[in-house]
């Protein structure tokens, strides 16, 4: 985990973001939790951009996070909310609002990805949110730029928005008007330069670049399991790690997987 920090600052990636779906947070111990938000401040200098996602299983937890992020320094967080069985919208509005007030003088974000967790906010919802809170000011979303492109129109200019899904419609993402996404490391440095492709006014060349390391998102992104099962071991491949473990409940690789893995690692250079 420290390679992989140490890393992204190596690759001048504008910032690091931990403890997502990717992070397999899910599987994760609080003590664990704490850990990695502990090695980050400690790998990577302070100046560097930070933001840490809060998921746990209880509210305390949750608070917890929160106040050791803070304790940390990172710039801002990213709420996640706590899925309950037949959890609805509104609760998931609802848990928002009464978590926020312990994010109070930290920038702070939602996840709002219902395509992957089932619940989320609508537009209506989110401004309500910004209006109640002066520091929530950031979405971080997963949806089609179709989608997000209608959603933008109807935000204050100053709320940001990062839109992900693997780097899925990258290029799009930011003519809609998001702000970035905020990607695994297996494909961060070519996401990077799409990126400066696109703040230069080079929209061929970001979109060449796209289009080249488009199967490879088509691979790995086929669902959370396959993008924690093989974009996990896209990154291990490319970092020179020969094992890789998986931690319960895991999709469990197959051999022609492993071997595609190991093609993509090489096709898009070694770290």
């Amino acid at each position: 985990m420290e390679e992989q920090i140490s890393l992204i600052f190596k690759k001048k990636c504008n910032g690091i973001a931990a403890l997502g779906l990717a992070t397999e947070v899910n599987k994760l111990t609080l003590k664990e939790k704490i850990k990695i938000i502990e090695l980050i401040t400690t790998t990577i200098p302070s100046s560097f951009p930070k933001a840490i996602t809060i998921h746990a299983k209880k509210y305390e937890d949750y608070c917890k996070l929160i106040d050791i992020s803070k304790s940390n320094n990172v710039d801002w967080l990213i709420l996640q909310p706590m899925i309950k069985k037949n959890m609805t919208d509104k609760d998931c509005y609802n848990f928002f609002k009464n978590i926020m007030p312990a994010t109070k003088g930290t920038l702070t974000g939602v996840q709002n990805a219902k395509e992957y967790i089932g619940v989320g906010l609508t537009s209506n919802q989110i401004l309500d949110l910004y209006k109640r809170f002066n520091n929530f000011r950031a979405i971080k979303g997963e949806a089609s730029s179709i989608h997000m492109q209608k959603e933008i129109i109807k935000y204050p200019k100053d709320l940001i928005v990062f839109n992900g899904r693997g780097g899925q419609e990258i290029v799009d993402n930011f003519k809609i008007g998001c702000k970035g996404i905020v990607p695994c490391l297996d494909g961060a440095d070519k996401f990077l330069k799409i990126y400066n492709y696109f703040k230069k006014n080079k929209p061929d060349h970001a979109e060449r670049e796209y289009k080249n390391i488009l199967p490879n998102i088509v691979f790995i992104m086929q669902s959370i399991d396959s993008l924690v099962c093989y974009g996990k071991r896209v990154c291990a491949f490319r970092m020179g790690v020969k094992n890789v473990y998986d931690r319960k409940p895991f999709l469990k690789p197959t051999n022609y997987g492993i071997q595609k893995s190991k093609y993509i690692a090489k096709s898009l250079g070694y770290f």
